[in-house]
């Protein structure tokens, strides 16, 4: 039997990965199955692309290259047991994992064919994301495990930036081909077919064999979500904090460098006031994404990435999203959740309809 091809997409917070895949799921011609597992307490990207896709796999919350024996084995069975079989499977790395040890799965797997490792890059926040000391190996890591890199955002960022940006990427990925995008579009033959499909490149950049598998003593790097006092992350001000590992290390380790949050939004909210809150957000908060509800709007999907804030409507909430909320992913040690907290909550409608206010948003275009 043919293998199945698969793609493994990377790229640091916010590069724009759950956009690529939703072009990947509406205009290839393959049957796809998608693998999701975003980082932070709710699997926000799998919600995103549920709609578009049957086969979308929700793992375990946490990172996706601690356990090559956990919930990625698991839910690779659960797609490879379907009728009929996919005909391209495409995992999506969270924002901190090494892509090139996700890609390890199609080296050991004979189902599979590791077809390409497929990295995307902000063009406007890469180069201070990587000069920063506690971010700069995860970003080298994703560089280099990239069989192709597509630098998207192209339109927000000057032509002469761009140009140094692309020379910086170069170098620091030694040499991958590199594609330019704008909203994650590009060309889907490309990310069919890049690599060389063997194991020996990736597993001597990442020291990690076929044989070199995580047994039940691997640590995945979920955090202690929930009421959990001081420095482990506290429910404060609407904000349930815990920590994810990009690496095997130790979760209590507080040399790792990030933390999520999940903020409970208020029923109803400004959008304006929102986004201007966003974007007064501590430089060293990296992300923060979900659904809330509007008084203009109604539901929209709230992205905050690069210091940019995006609003897109939606016709309803997910099916699985039980309340308005937002992911928040910071630097742990530094990133103060219940002041972030403190400061969204001031978004907040007090004292109004909210049935009246929803019924009305409807009518309104986002602007």
């Amino acid at each position: 039997m043919a293998r199945i091809p698969l793609t493994v997409v990377g790229g640091f917070l916010g590069a724009g990965k759950t956009t690529l895949l939703n072009h990947v799921l509406t205009a290839s011609a393959r049957r796809a199955a998608v693998l999701v597992n975003d980082f932070g307490p709710v699997d926000i990207d799998a919600g995103l692309i549920a709609d578009r896709a049957d086969n979308v796999i929700r793992l375990a919350n946490g990172c996706v290259c601690c356990s090559m024996a956990g919930g990625m084995d698991d839910a690779l069975a659960r797609v490879l047991a379907l009728d009929p079989l996919p005909e391209w499977i495409v995992i999506e790395a969270s924002g901190v994992s090494d892509p090139g040890r996700i890609a390890q799965v199609g080296m050991a797997d004979p189902l599979l064919q590791l077809e390409s490792v497929v990295v995307l890059v902000d063009a406007g926040a890469i180069r201070e994301v990587a000069a920063d000391p506690l971010l700069a190996d995860t970003v080298q890591r994703q560089l280099r495990a990239a069989d192709l890199l597509v630098l998207n955002k192209i339109d927000l960022v000057a032509p002469d930036a761009l140009a140094a940006v692309q020379d910086w990427l170069r170098e620091a990925s030694g040499g991958a081909p590199l594609l330019r995008a704008s909203e994650g579009r590009v060309d889907l033959g490309a990310l069919i077919g890049v690599g060389e499909g063997t194991a020996s490149g990736h597993e001597a950049e990442h020291g990690c064999g076929h044989g070199d598998r995580h047994g039940d003593g691997a640590i995945c790097g979920h955090g202690h979500g929930g009421r959990v006092v001081g420095a482990h992350g506290d429910e404060l001000g609407g904000v349930r904090v815990g920590g994810h590992m990009p690496r095997h290390v130790d979760p209590s380790d507080p040399a790792h460098p990030f933390q999520s949050g999940l903020w409970r939004a208020p029923a109803l909210l400004d959008a304006d006031m929102l986004a201007e809150r966003l974007k007064q957000l501590p430089r060293d908060v990296l992300r923060a994404k979900g659904w809330v509800r509007t008084s203009r709007h109604g539901w929209v999907l709230v992205q905050f990435a690069g210091r940019r804030v995006r609003f897109d409507t939606q016709a309803r909430a997910p099916a699985d999203q039980c309340e308005p909320s937002l992911v928040v992913i910071g630097m742990r040690g530094v990133t103060n959740m219940p002041a972030i907290a403190t400061l969204l909550d001031r978004a907040a409608l007090h004292d109004i309809n909210v049935d009246v206010a929803l019924d009305a948003a409807h009518a309104v275009p986002l602007r």
